[in-house]
């Protein structure tokens, strides 16, 4: 114990007093978002590629009580873009394509032929998301999907395009996992094994891997993420076992491309040194990678950025979240989410700062606690967490545990605090389907139709209220008050098919 105290009063004397300050503060904040069940999981800060601060939070899985570790293992969601971005730069490089080659080019069965590799790679292709594969599981439920069928599938549905390639921006998985297809196709080897021998190697990523065989539950370092299961519940639980997010946990969760890449923060950092030092692709691709999306208006792309808060403005490269800030120059990066996991990474060029953080039960405030890392790390204090509950999940609280009475005068009462609290369409919509379909309380149903109903007063302009509504009336018995609401529905939007047809067959049990 003596050893390990004088060993860090060593290395305390050994910093900087300014390092050693920015460190007491680095730890106080943690402390205190950790404290408060704001951060479970892993944060890494570098400054020109050097760790300055390395952390663990909470669990890696709650069940077990395992705790995250510097070891533990994270889905990068969304991270992973950057990576099939960098592969096809370094295809470029090769002269293996050229971005304003067509994807039909080396897909000839692909049934777009004006989309160009750059669309894809800046989602400006007018491609579906995971809406793409709803008819397909509805019709065999038990559909995990995979690279290989989205071209089938897109001839398939025959869908038509959201816009014209190039005209908009809308983000899309589909475009990155057609991406890890190209790289297969030009390279000749699996995109696991690409990605394995022409970056995570180069590297020296050892825990990191692009395998889905590598999601064993026998590999203890990957972690668990966590849900509420119900928008009553007050404990989080892993997002297997919650069956309303079957669709993409299950069904749309082994595509790669995407997402799925599965690293440590300390392995992340390794990519950040590799990349910016110009080890995996050059100088003029990393310049053309963060250069802001131009659409065929020739307006550049600029919006609201992605998980950073406070001032500045965000855009889309290829692959790369590229962000301006007022002071703090131009940094690039990008974000992840599942359901029960919330990624990022940020490399500020100007400034040659690294961000890398990962969370497994992530809360509310992940981008206000990502933010403060950034100011405390440039002497400024800690942007401010913010956190609004929701009104919905103390609704489902209250009239679970109190009656709907109680529920009603609580939701009254604290609505017009919106500082405190927000109220969600969605969210009441998702409650009420969980009462009616999912929970397992006496009166279920009834609980349903009364929070279907809250929620068709407080949004009558809303036709899927209404149709929500009259679906709950219809399973309780109502025919007649089912009918009311689907016609009200559909008189507010005359292409609610779903509602029509619903609608035909009540009409036709009179």
């Amino acid at each position: 114990m003596r050893h390990t105290t004088f060993l860090l009063l060593l290395l305390l004397c050994s910093i900087p007093l300014t390092a050693q300050r920015q460190l007491g503060k680095l730890n106080q904040y943690f402390n205190h978002v950790a404290q408060q069940g704001y951060m479970n999981g892993n944060i890494l800060l570098a400054q020109n590629g050097h760790t300055i601060y390395q952390r663990s939070f909470g669990y890696a899985d709650l069940a077990t009580g395992r705790s995250n570790n510097d070891g533990s293992r994270f889905n990068l969601a969304s991270i992973s873009k950057v990576f099939t971005s960098t592969a096809i730069l370094q295809l470029k490089e090769k002269g293996l394509l050229q971005l304003s080659d067509t994807f039909q080019h080396y897909f000839p069965s692909f049934p777009y032929g004006n989309i160009t590799i750059r669309h894809l790679l800046t989602h400006t292709s007018g491609l579906p998301d995971l809406e793409l594969y709803e008819s397909l599981i509805k019709a065999y439920p038990d559909t995990v999907v995979t690279n290989d069928i989205i071209i089938p599938t897109l001839i398939k549905e025959k869908l038509r395009l959201y816009f014209t390639p190039g005209d908009r921006f809308r983000y899309s998985n589909t475009n990155y996992s057609l991406l890890a297809l190209l790289v297969e196709k030009l390279s000749g080897q699996s995109f696991p094994v690409y990605l394995d021998t022409y970056i995570f190697q180069p590297a020296g990523m050892r825990n990191t891997s692009c395998d889905l065989s590598s999601f064993r539950p026998a590999d203890t370092a990957i972690v668990t993420p966590h849900v509420y299961g119900m928008l009553y519940d007050s404990v989080r639980t892993a997002v297997f076992n919650v069956k309303r997010y079957r669709y993409t946990v299950y069904n749309n969760d082994a595509a790669t491309g995407a997402s799925n890449i599965v690293s440590t923060t300390g392995d992340l950092q390794l990519f950040d040194k590799a990349f910016f030092e110009g080890r995996l692709i050059s100088t003029a691709s990393m310049k053309e990678a963060f250069t802001p999306v131009v659409l065929n208006n020739g307006d550049t792309l600029w919006e609201h950025m992605d998980t950073m808060r406070g001032e500045g403005k965000g855009s889309y490269g290829l692959g790369w979240d590229i962000f301006r800030q007022p002071g703090s120059g131009t940094a690039v990066g990008h974000g992840g989410f599942k359901f029960g996991l919330a990624t990022f990474y940020y490399r500020n060029i100007d400034l040659g700062q690294t961000i890398i953080a990962f969370d497994n039960a992530p809360a509310q405030p992940f981008g206000d606690v990502i933010t403060a890392a950034f100011y405390i790390m440039n002497q400024r204090p800690a942007y401010p967490t913010h956190v609004r509950q929701s009104l919905v999940r103390l609704f489902a609280q209250a009239i679970t545990q109190y009656g709907f009475d109680n529920a009603v005068s609580c939701l009254y009462t604290l609505k017009s605090d919106s500082s405190h609290y927000y109220f969600s369409e969605k969210e009441m919509n998702q409650l009420g389907y969980e009462f009616l379909y999912i929970s397992s309380f006496p009166a279920h149903a009834q609980l349903a139709v009364q929070t279907f109903m809250i929620n068709m007063l407080l949004y009558p302009d809303s036709f899927n209220t209404y149709d929500s509504y009259a679906e709950a009336l219809s399973v309780t018995g109502k025919k007649q008050e089912a009918i009311l609401m689907y016609q009200k529905s559909i008189a507010l939007n005359p292409n609610n098919k779903d509602g029509e047809r619903a609608l035909q067959r009540l009409l036709s049990q009179r």
